[in-house]
């Protein structure tokens, strides 16, 4: 052990003072780890006057490999001629490893004569080491590494010296503690930066309008936003979100603001832009803060072209469906209409016989009715399932629109020998929706059942003894509606089954089948909130519909045309344009009967010509005749009198509802042909009944 005079103790003392102080000073300037790890290598060897200082990161657990990380000094060169590790191996014995391992200082007082340093004394005496100090760097069980300094004399490090350079590790410790602190918060407020000009530079950019509320006021409006509702950004800032939402749907909104809000919903809405005009939107919604305040953000899609062309598919199938439904459509018509006939004929033999009694032709005139009535049902399923479905989203009963497609069909099945088995609650189960598409989801199910089971039948023939059976049924499940079509088909093979909802996909043979029915129903289906799936049932096809129950909806009634009443005689007169003369003529005759004077005309032309030489109180016209038709008669006579009762009567599909819409007011009545005698009487004796003052 070496004797250092006291002069050479201060001086060794000085030495590592110097190292803290000027280190300290260096901790308080730096900005960044690396800088400060180079400033307290180079303060060690260049201020303080050590032979050379490194730090070492222990990076690789495995290798347990010690990588420098800053090295000062004239030495420099050691550090690549030797392996230092924290491994339990030779290489992990030196002060370096062990003080990293142990996170005690380590000190190797000469390196000539330590048995422990041996692995390193040949590299060492080459760069004129002779002892060694080793400070770990970290604090408890969290050591990133080690401070090591090297001196040129042996017992360079004695107990004062020691302190004063763990004091150096313990500053250096913390320096790089608050340095990582401070490159972790600035590299979170850098990212936080990006992150909010990445969202300002989306919002901005979005071709969507984007809103954000709360409570229902705008607090937040993109470009989009402004351009798409026609006003300026500070126009929708302040306004109520109700407001952009058509008057048709405004209640539901307005009712959905005063509950507790969904965390994520996606809707389709009708809304308005501040200059009047309106488009379809699909608005998805979610539950943000914005400014500290609870909000929703709105997403917001113009999606009228995409409606528009979801509709023309939808339509294409409807026809699709009528055509493949033609000859059954056919059928059911001719039956109302071969009773009718035979009902006539029989009642005028009977009367030539004169055995027909004033009771019996009552009920045989009463038949006859009842089966006109049947007949008109028909064509007026037909005529809704067929018109182009513009109608809003509505509360409906689901049930009620499968007994509706039930009946549509019910009668083709019965040819094929196909036996329709129903479990249908009785009470309603309300959904949101389109009812007359929901008509069309079922119609298109029962036919590809009829379809498959009518195949079936062709490959086993007529010997088999198996039933050709379409089983629907409808439960609750929960909150849901769960309808199923199951036939006692083929069954759908598992290759088709994976196709089965794509658009023109059909395993139907050329001709009989478009590949559009299954696709748009999973589209209309998809759309009320549900689900159209294909479910195991063990043979057979089975088509599963789930939907969501609306709990809170008011049902949209079709209020169906009441009976009939008795029409007290008046006077007035009547004018009847009809081109099919018996009809006219047989008008005519009940008209009379209840009183009325009555002109019959065979076209528009000569009921105007007429019109203006003896004006009628009250002109019932068809629409489609030769020589000027009902629409052109229309105008003319409200051109004379805007005010001229008119009562029109077409069989034409689609008229009634384009002709309801253009014709709002109190003195045009659209009805369907066949006319219901009683109704048209109760609606003449309406239009000539003296004004209430």
């Amino acid at each position: 052990m070496i004797a250092y005079s006291v002069a050479e103790q201060l001086r060794l003392i000085d030495r590592a003072v110097t190292t803290l102080t000027r280190s300290t000073e260096a901790l308080l300037r730096a900005t960044d780890e690396t800088t400060l790890l180079e400033d307290i290598c180079r303060i060690a060897v260049e201020v303080a006057g050590y032979r050379l200082a490194w730090v070492g990161y222990a990076r690789d657990a495995e290798a347990a490999e010690v990588v420098p990380v800053a090295v000062a000094g004239r030495g420099r060169g050691y550090l690549e001629e030797v392996a230092i590790s924290t491994s339990g191996q030779p290489q992990g014995h030196g002060p370096t490893g062990m003080s990293i391992r142990s996170g005690l200082t380590q000190v190797v007082h000469d390196v000539d004569v330590d048995a422990g340093f041996a692995p390193w004394r040949e590299a060492s005496r080459r760069h004129h080491f002779r002892s060694v100090l080793a400070l770990p760097l970290g604090q408890g069980e969290e050591r990133i590494g080690a401070l090591s300094i090297y001196a040129s004399e042996p017992e360079a490090f004695d107990p004062d010296v020691i302190r004063l350079m763990e004091d150096v590790a313990r500053n250096l410790t913390y320096g790089i503690g608050a340095l990582r602190m401070k490159a972790e918060h600035d590299r979170a407020v850098r990212e936080l930066a990006e992150s909010e000009e990445r969202y300002r530079s989306l919002i901005e950019l979005t071709p969507d309008p984007i809103l954000v509320h709360s409570q229902g006021e705008i607090l937040f409006a993109n470009p989009a936003a402004a351009r798409v509702f026609a006003a300026h950004h500070d126009d929708l800032l302040g306004r109520q979100v109700v407001d952009l939402i058509h008057p048709d749907g405004r209640d539901d909104v307005q009712t959905r603001l005063t509950r507790a809000p969904e965390q994520r919903l996606v809707t389709e809405l009708r809304m308005v832009r501040l200059d009047g005009s309106d488009f379809e939107a699909e608005i998805a919604a979610t539950t943000i803060t914005f400014h500290g305040l609870p909000a929703r953000i709105l997403v917001i899609r113009d999606v009228t072209e995409r409606n528009q062309v979801q509709q023309q598919l939808v339509q294409t199938a409807k026809l699709a469906t009528l055509g493949e439904m033609a000859a059954g459509l056919v059928h059911e018509l001719s039956q109302p209409l071969n009773i009718i006939r035979l009902t006539a004929e029989g009642a005028l033999l009977f009367i030539e016989r004169g055995k027909a009694t004033a009771e019996w032709q009552a009920q045989q005139f009463q038949l006859v009715a009842d089966q006109a009535q049947r007949t008109a049902e028909i064509i007026d399923d037909i005529r809704i399932f067929s018109r182009r479905d513009t109608s809003p989203v509505q509360v409906f009963d689901a049930l009620s629109a499968v007994s509706s497609a039930l009946g549509v069909l019910a009668g083709q099945l019965r040819p094929d020998e196909i036996t329709l088995v129903t479990h249908l609650p009785e009470e309603p189960v309300l959904v949101r929706g389109r009812r007359v598409q929901m008509e069309q989801v079922i119609m298109n199910l029962l036919s590809n059942a009829q379809h498959a089971l009518k195949e079936k039948r062709e490959r086993e023939g007529e010997q088999s003894d198996w039933k050709a059976q379409i089983t629907v049924s409808a439960r609750r499940a929960g909150h849901q509606l769960v309808l199923t079509v199951a036939d006692s088909g083929p069954g759908i093979p598992p290759a088709v089954r994976a196709r089965i909802f794509e658009p023109f996909f059909t395993t139907k043979e050329a001709g009989r089948g478009t590949g559009l029915g299954l696709s748009v129903s999973f589209g209309i289906i998809s759309a009320m909130g549900g689900r159209l799936e294909v479910v195991d049932q063990g043979g057979g096809a089975c088509f599963a519909i789930t939907l969501p129950i609306d709990q809170e909806g008011i049902l949209a009634i079709d209020l169906k045309e009441r009976p009939a009443a008795s029409s007290q005689p008046m006077d007035g007169h009547i004018m009847v344009v009809e081109d099919e003369l018996t009809a006219g003529e047989t008008l005519g005759r009940y008209l009379k009967e209840l009183g009325y004077r009555v002109t019959v005309c065979c076209s528009g032309n000569q009921a105007y010509e007429t019109f203006m030489a003896d004006p009628a109180d009250v002109v019932i016209t068809d629409l489609r005749m030769p020589a000027g038709g009902g629409e052109q008669l229309v105008e003319k006579l409200r051109d004379y009198d805007p005010l001229m009762p008119i009562v029109i009567v077409t069989g034409h599909l689609g008229a009634t509802e384009r002709l309801a819409e253009n014709l709002q007011d109190d003195r045009c009545a659209v009805l369907k042909k066949p006319v219901p005698l009683g109704k048209l009487a109760d609606i003449i004796a309406t239009f000539l009944k003296p004004p209430v003052d």
